[in-house]
């Protein structure tokens, strides 16, 4: 394990903070010191892009709404939410990659129910939009309240969404994970939303550094020795969520590698509790 200098390292991050150069040269400290965790990270990213890859044609040809090619653009967003939570992780910024890991689980949801219930995943997405969209308008109008053109061509861009929308109403991701087969992996789509995606106690609590005193000092990160922490939740949402996309393009051998996978990184959580804190 590489050992770093025992000067305070918040005095490189005085100027720049976090976009400091320095955070560059502890990145490649972080990787070494968590060398099999960034390993198995790669790995998952690895196998998931070549599923990308390898189908981000499916529905080619057909309506943009269908299954196939909306799933596949589920899975890009999952696939991009995961690449930016292994970087922020390379850089110690843990509350950051947790919080990155929302939208994983959330992709996760849809092609679960795209994989299982493709009419109602259509449906339901649909309703998102327009919900949105007439919701959009509202406070676009609130916002700019003396502009009468404005106005008049957001009134008319509400009712054509209200008209299809209906008395339709969006599920929510807590009814969308219960409709779903086995365990789509809410709890732990909870705890990376609660305590790390919003502003919350958890989440502040993060932002300190606990003097000898006893007190406190605040401190914006890094947090290297939470490193495993985020790497866990950002591998663990995206295997969860490949192996729904997997069985939507019918993927044969998705299960074994996912699940050796996903024992590497039970191996891992739980050398990781035996052996407590790394890093400096």
């Amino acid at each position: 394990m590489v050992e770093q200098e025992e000067a305070d390292p918040r005095e490189a991050l005085a100027d720049e903070g976090l976009l400091s150069p320095q955070v560059e040269t502890w990145r490649h400290i972080y990787i070494d010191n968590y060398r099999d965790w960034f390993e198995l990270a790669r790995e998952l990213n690895r196998y998931a892009v070549s599923l990308f890859q390898d189908h981000q044609d499916a529905g080619d040809g057909g309506p943009a709404n269908a299954a196939a090619p909306t799933a596949v653009r589920v899975y890009g967003r999952a696939l991009n939410a995961y690449t930016a939570s292994i970087m922020l992780a390379e850089r110690a910024m843990t509350i950051e990659a947790v919080g990155a890991v929302r939208p994983i689980h959330e992709a996760g949801f849809w092609l679960s129910l795209l994989a299982t219930n493709p009419e109602k995943a259509l449906e339901e997405l649909d309703i998102d939009h327009h919900k949105h969209a007439v919701d959009r308008e509202q406070l676009l109008r609130a916002a700019y309240p003396g502009n009468a053109e404005l106005h008049s061509a957001s009134v008319q861009r509400e009712a054509a969404h209200a008209a299809l929308l209906g008395k339709r109403r969006p599920i929510s991701m807590k009814a969308l994970a219960a409709s779903l087969p086995g365990d789509p992996g809410y709890l732990q789509y909870r705890l990376a939303s609660g305590f790390y995606g919003h502003l919350s106690q958890n989440s502040l609590d993060a932002l300190k550094l606990r003097t000898g005193d006893k007190g406190v000092r605040p401190i914006l990160g890094p947090f290297e020795t939470e490193i495993p922490k985020a790497l866990f939740f950002a591998i663990d949402a995206m295997a969860r969520t490949t192996r729904y996309f997997a069985a939507l393009v019918k993927v044969r051998d998705a299960n074994d590698i996912l699940s050796a996978l996903r024992t590497t990184l039970t191996d891992l959580g739980k050398a990781d509790a035996e052996a407590g804190p790394q890093g400096g």
